[in-house]
């Protein structure tokens, strides 16, 4: 067991560190028992602890009030629950679900998926990304780094980090380019201003999409400008030994347009042939959460700057409790690349 400042902060509050099973310039992962950690029926969660000394004074004073804000008024079944956030002087802790599947990205670095698991998980995303621009949010960093698995294979969209409020109108608006440029837009590539991040999401959909189902991202060069130029040439290709359908390749093609004015809606993807062919019902909590009222309002935050001035701030979000998942009964075998 890891004996630092940490554990014994998080000790008080009937958190058992299990072990670190991640760490970043300014942050770390734990592996964390709630309750007695002798008990086999305890919950596993991930505490992530954000170091406010090693983050630049806009990350600290902007974005990361802004990102717990969002993480604890989401409440989806396909994006990462969190517990509670608890502050120890200069260092946040984030309670939240534990995926033990890890990532996608790692996750495809030796399987090839086949279809109906591609679409079991695509539909996942197209509903999380539904609900949250419903609610007025957008991600603007989505990739497949930050996508989970949990242990039964079920989505979990994480690291909200880039992500803001917005209008829900037709065309909200923002100015500051951010992301990973392999899931950036060609707006974004050509520093066009403002853009609508609601279309940026959708893109970076779209390379989740192709990354599923070619096990690369449609569009590499180190070069922006080259890049942005294959962008608007639409050239992308896939393996052959993938043998990929002519629907799943087409559909790829509507969120992959790089007139973001004819760029499809998440709404019309659903209705897509290749979507439909698979049969799959939205489940019940996902209808519940995506046709919910409850507004979001950036207007009026739980968790503020003012907030996280003070140092021993705490905020529960819900007791600690295993969170509801749609078991994937359509997970499909895999094989190896």
């Amino acid at each position: 067991m890891i004996v630092t400042s940490d554990t014994s902060f998080l000790r008080r509050h009937n958190l058992t560190v299990w072990k670190k099973i991640g760490e970043g310039a300014f942050a770390k992962v734990y592996l964390v028992k709630f309750g007695n950690p002798e008990d086999e029926n305890t919950m596993t969660i991930a505490t992530k602890v954000i170091n406010k000394n090693r983050v630049s004074a806009k990350f600290a004073e902007k974005f990361l009030p802004r990102e717990l804000d969002m993480l604890v008024k989401l409440k989806h079944p396909y994006i990462v629950q969190v517990y509670s956030i608890l502050q120890n002087g200069y260092k946040v802790f984030i309670n939240m679900e534990y995926a033990a599947n890890g990532d996608l990205f790692t996750y495809l670095q030796n399987k090839t998926l086949e279809e109906p698991q591609i679409r079991s998980w695509f539909m996942q995303i197209l509903y999380a990304f539904m609900y949250m621009h419903r609610m007025g949010v957008v991600h603007r960093d989505l990739k497949c780094e930050n996508i989970l698995l949990t242990h039964n294979y079920n989505v979990r969209i994480a690291d909200f980090g880039f992500a803001r409020f917005v209008d829900r109108g037709r065309n909200p608006g923002a100015d500051t380019p951010c992301g990973t440029i392999t899931y950036s837009s060609p707006e974004l590539l050509s520093g066009k201003q403002p853009y609508n991040p609601v279309l940026v999401d959708v893109w970076a959909i779209g390379v989740v999409l192709f990354v599923m189902a070619n096990n690369a991202e449609p569009f590499r060069d180190k070069n922006k400008i080259e890049m942005h130029k294959k962008q608007m040439a639409k050239k992308y290709s896939f393996r052959r030994s993938n043998m990929r359908s002519r629907r799943l390749k087409d559909l790829i093609a509507t969120f992959l347009e790089p007139n973001c004015n004819k760029r499809t809606r998440l709404k019309d993807a659903l209705q897509h042939p290749w979507i439909k062919e698979g049969y799959i019902q939205m489940p019940e909590d996902v209808v519940a959460a995506n046709n919910s009222n409850r507004p979001i309002l950036s207007s009026n935050p739980v968790i503020s700057l003012k907030s996280l001035k003070v140092p021993g701030f705490r905020y529960q979000l819900t007791e600690y409790v295993k969170t509801d998942s749609i078991i994937n009964e359509g997970f499909a075998a895999l094989k190896k690349k």
